[in-house]
C-alpha cells in the first residue's frame, strides 16, 4: 500500500520524505516509544534499479513509513526535476545519531565481528549509548527469523539496525513487522555496510569526497568487485535525467 504524503518525493518511481537531517533526528526518540512499527529506508540508485525489476521490492519501499535520500544520485535526480531536493541522509549518520543519543538499539547482520566491533567503537565516542546487542550469526533467509526475534527482545532494544544489504534487509523487516513490535521494537532500519564504516572494517573516504558525493568511486577502487553492483548507476542517471526532461515538458 502507498503511503503517499504531502512532502513525499518520487525519484524513477521510488518515494522520497522531504526531511532536513535536524528534523529527522528529532523525531527519532518520539518513534522509539511510539505506538506503531517505523520501517525506515536509506534509498540509494542501486535500490531504485532493483525496485524497477523487483515488484515485491518496489512495494516494500513504497510502503515503508520513512524514506531517506542516501544515495547523492537521488538528491541528483530530483534536482534535475526541478524539485527542492531532500537533505541527503546516510545509514552512517542514522546509526551515528542513534548511538549519540543513547536509545536502545540492536545491530542485526554484517559480517563477523564486524557489529561488535561497531558496537564497542561507538560505545567509546558516545558515552550515552545503549547498544543493547548484535548478532552476525544468521541470515536473511526465513529460518532465521525465529532465533534472530528472540535475541532481540531478550534486549528490550527499541530500535534495530539490520546490515544484510538489499534487498535481504528490506525483505527481513517487512517480513517481521509483527514480531518486531511484539519484541518492542518501534524503529526498524535497513543500514548495509554502515556497521563496517562504524567497525573499521571499511575506510570512510575524506570528507571531501564524502561531500561532493563520490564516496562510492572510492569504495569502488578499494573494492573492485563492487562493480557488477554499481554498473547500473549509469543506467539510474540515464533514466533520471530522461524523467526530468519529461516531467518539464509537461509542465509546459
Amino acid at each position: 500500500m502507498s503511503r503517499d504524503r504531502p512532502g513525499r518525493l518520487h525519484a524513477l518511481g521510488c518515494p522520497v520524505d522531504r526531511y532536513s537531517a535536524s528534523d529527522l533526528r528529532a523525531r527519532f526518540p518520539e518513534i522509539a516509544s511510539g505506538e506503531r512499527l517505523t520501517h525506515l529506508v536509506t534509498l540509494n540508485p542501486e535500490q531504485v534499479m532493483l525496485a524497477r525489476k523487483d515488484s515485491n521490492v518496489r512495494a516494500i519501499i513504497d510502503s515503508a513509513e520513512i524514506v531517506t535520500a542516501d544515495g547523492v544520485g537521488i538528491t541528483i535526480a530530483l534536482r534535475l526535476r526541478g524539485v527542492a531536493a531532500t537533505d541527503r541522509i546516510t545509514g552512517v549518520e542514522i546509526v551515528d545519531w542513534i548511538a549519540e543519543d543513547g536509545l536502545p538499539v540492536y545491530f542485526l547482520g554484517g559480517k563477523d565481528g564486524v557489529a561488535q566491533s561497531a558496537a564497542a567503537r561507538l560505545s567509546e565516542r558516545h558515552p550515552a549509548a545503549q547498544i543493547t546487542g548484535y548478532w552476525s550469526g544468521g541470515t536473511p533467509d526465513p529460518r532465521f527469523d525465529g532465533e534472530s526475534i528472540r535475541r532481540i527482545a531478550d534486549t528490550r532494544a527499541c530500535v534495530v539496525c539490520v546490515a544484510y544489504g538489499a534487498p535481504g534487509q528490506l525483505r527481513w523487516i517487512e517480513r517481521n513487522r509483527r514480531p518486531l513490535f511484539d519484541a518492542g521494537v518501534r524503529l526498524a532500519i535497513g543500514v548495509g555496510g554502515s556497521l563496517d564504516y562504524h567497525g573499521g572494517a571499511s575506510k570512510a573516504a575524506p570528507r571531501l569526497i564524502r561531500k561532493i558525493g563520490l564516496e562510492w568511486l572510492v569504495r569502488l577502487i578499494r573494492e573492485p568487485w563492487r562493480w557488477r553492483r554499481q554498473r547500473v548507476l549509469p543506467i539510474f542517471a540515464l533514466l533520471a535525467i530522461r524523467e526530468a526532461i519529461q516531467v518539464r515538458l509537461a509542465a509546459r
